[in-house]
Parts: structure tokens; C-alpha cells; sequence
């Protein structure tokens, strides 16, 4: 399994995965990022990939980083890929045709998973890096039926969905009782935004619900990939009562802060699906959606449009309506019936040819 990042939901998707796999029995090994976050004890780990995040210049940090990944990653890959492998590729990046070029090369059987069927606007090579993906593997892994039938509208053939699951660990009181602390002190009633704020998840639109939700306390909290200053104003413009916070959480912080919520808020513009409504159902958090991708999926409320006042009244619903803990115990066994249905597929088809 490859997944170029270290970090974040895609990450914690990716090992979530592998220990599951590990547990019955197949041999895995995720190739990541040298600085990656934690991982279950039992996942193997190649920190085979490093990013020069120290720069404050994005354009030497690409730079450098793709000279690392061409120079060493790629060839690295090359000599551990055979053709008896099955490589799963994680999420996108502006080298992953690459990527997926090196395991085509080795005769790998290759499953690929983009994780959103869209491109954003400031990601470099994403539209390349979708075709790849979609044209060159061998099967597309989804995670919600929006996307496989968005997919099979477009003429991808071979997709298939499967589930979204995230590695979570067990929630630490201690941080859990910190985040009460900071973000609800006088215990009521908390809605949240968490993971990066970024313009797409409309965290303005966040904010005006929760300045109609009397009683109510919100918060916004993850690193800002450049609204924070709008939404910071709006805050003030408004009095609403939401706080934020600017950082990246690690799997620990972030596990803490979603199970301190009575609502997780997604009131996104666009999306596929998101790990972090895959975590709070895991420890059994309500959640509150806009009606986008497939989002309502795995959501307990979804708004009926994208309005404040759609969002305000999805949030109460969800609070309403409450959620159990959702167990993913089976997702491994999804996994491995599709990559042995790849691979087979594969053979019978090298054979039909010959």
C-alpha cells in the first residue's frame, strides 16, 4: 500500500486498512512518509517518502520534495514491487502517475483509491493526476455510492465501492477534558467544524448557523489553508459564539476533540466523503451535512439545501436524533474480496489473451 502524505484522514484510512489485513494474515506494507503520524503497533511502516515542509516557499518545497520522491521514493518502489504484488494507491498527488506508472512497469496488479473524484483548485497535477488513476489501474476503490455512480456516468468501468474507514484510537480522557476546557467550559452544547479550513467546507456558512443557534457554542478547529482571517471577522461581525483554532491535531488531538462534540458539522461545498465524518461514527458522535456528494452517506442529519437556516435546523435534528458507534469490523474482508478479484480478473484476462 502506498500512501504518499503521513498524514491526516488518507493516512489514517490507509493503516486503519492494513490492520485489518494484518489480522487476517496477508503480508502488508504501507510506504509513507518519513515524519508520519502515528500508527497501529501492528502496520508495517516504509518511511520511504520525504516532504520538505520547512519551507515557507511552496514552490521549493514541491520542488524538493519531487526531487526526493523521483530520485530515491520511485526507484526504491521499483525494486520492491513484483509482479506478484497487489499495490494499493492511497489518495492523489501531482506524482502519482508516476507512481502508478513504476507498479504497471513491475506488472503489479494495481487498485487505486483518489479519494475524491474531483480536483481542487490549488492542487498541482490534480487533473492529471485523476486521469491516471482512473484510465491506468486496475480497480477504482470509492467510498460512497455518489462516486461510484458519478464514475460509472463518466465511463469508469471498474469501480467499486467500499468502505470508509479511519484508525482511531481510544479516546484519551485527559485530552478530551482539555478540549472541554477550552472550547465548551461551561458545558453546553457544542457544534464543530474540525479538520482543515479550507473554503470549500464553507466554515463562514458554519459560522452564521451557530450565530441562530441560541445557547449553543461552536468551533472551528484545524489548520487554516487560508479563510481563518474571514472567518475570525465574521465571528466578530456576527457575535457568534464559535471559537477557533488554528493548527494541524495529530490522531490522538483529533480523536479527543471529535468525541468532545454533541455534533460534528461537514456544511461542505463540495466532497466525495470524509474521514472525519467516518470518525465521529465510529465513536458514535451525531453528525449535520449539507446535501453534497456523499456526505449523507454516513451522516445522522442531512440539510435540506445550503442555507443558514438549512444548516441551524440540520444541527438540532442531528443533536435530536442522536448516534450509536458504528463497527467496521468487517471492512478488512471488503478489502481483500476486491483485491483478489482485481488480481484474478487480471490473470484470467493475461490468459484469455495468450
Amino acid at each position: 500500500m502506498i500512501e504518499s502524505g503521513g498524514r491526516g484522514g488518507v493516512f489514517n484510512h490507509s493503516v486503519e486498512v492494513a490492520a485489518g489485513l494484518t489480522e487476517l494474515g496477508v503480508d502488508v506494507v504501507v510506504h509513507t512518509a518519513d515524519d508520519c503520524d502515528e500508527a497501529p503497533a501492528t502496520v508495517a511502516l516504509c518511511r520511504c517518502i520525504t516532504w520538505h515542509r520547512s519551507s515557507p516557499n511552496r514552490i521549493v518545497r514541491q520542488a524538493r520534495t519531487s526531487a526526493r520522491y523521483v530520485l530515491r521514493t520511485l526507484p526504491h518502489l521499483r525494486r520492491v514491487i513484483g509482479p506478484e504484488d497487489i499495490v494499493h494507491i492511497q489518495g492523489m498527488f501531482a506524482l502519482t502517475p508516476e507512481l502508478v506508472s513504476v507498479a504497471r512497469h513491475r506488472n503489479a496488479t494495481v487498485v487505486a483509491s483518489p479519494h475524491n473524484t474531483f480536483v481542487r483548485s490549488n492542487a498541482p497535477g490534480g487533473g492529471r493526476a485523476l486521469r491516471s488513476v482512473l484510465q491506468d489501474s486496475d480497480r477504482v476503490l470509492v467510498y460512497s455510492g455518489a462516486d461510484r455512480q458519478s464514475l460509472l456516468g463518466r465511463g469508469v468501468a471498474n469501480v467499486v465501492q467500499v468502505p470508509l474507514v479511519q484508525w482511531t484510537p481510544p479516546v484519551n480522557p485527559a485530552l478530551v477534558e482539555r478540549w472541554r476546557t477550552e472550547l465548551k467550559p461551561d458545558g453546553g452544547k457544542l457544534a464543530l467544524l474540525p479538520g482543515q479550513v479550507r473554503a470549500d467546507k464553507n466554515p463562514e456558512l458554519f459560522v452564521q448557523a451557530m450565530a441562530q443557534l441560541p445557547g449553543w457554542l461552536g468551533a472551528v478547529v484545524g489548520a487554516d489553508l487560508g479563510p481563518g482571517r474571514q472567518v475570525d471577522a465574521l465571528i466578530e461581525q456576527t457575535g457568534a459564539a464559535v471559537t477557533t483554532v488554528y493548527r494541524y491535531l495529530d490522531v490522538d488531538e483529533f480523536t479527543a476533540l471529535v468525541a468532545t462534540a454533541d455534533v460534528v458539522v461537514a456544511p461542505y461545498e463540495v466532497a466525495s466523503q470524509s474521514g472525519v465524518l467516518a470518525v465521529a461514527a465510529r465513536l458514535g458522535v451525531p453528525t449535520a451535512v449539507a446535501p453534497c456528494g456523499g456526505l449523507g452517506e454516513l451522516a445522522t442529519a442531512v440539510a435540506r439545501d445550503v442555507s443558514v437556516a438549512a444548516v441551524r435546523d440540520a444541527i438540532v435534528v442531528a443533536h435530536e436524533l442522536g448516534a450509536r458507534p458504528v463497527d467496521p469490523a468487517d471492512a478488512a474482508n471488503r478489502f481483500l474480496h476486491e483485491y483478489i478479484a482485481t488480481q484474478q480478473s487480471r490473470t484470467n484476462g493475461r490468459t484469455r489473451s495468450q
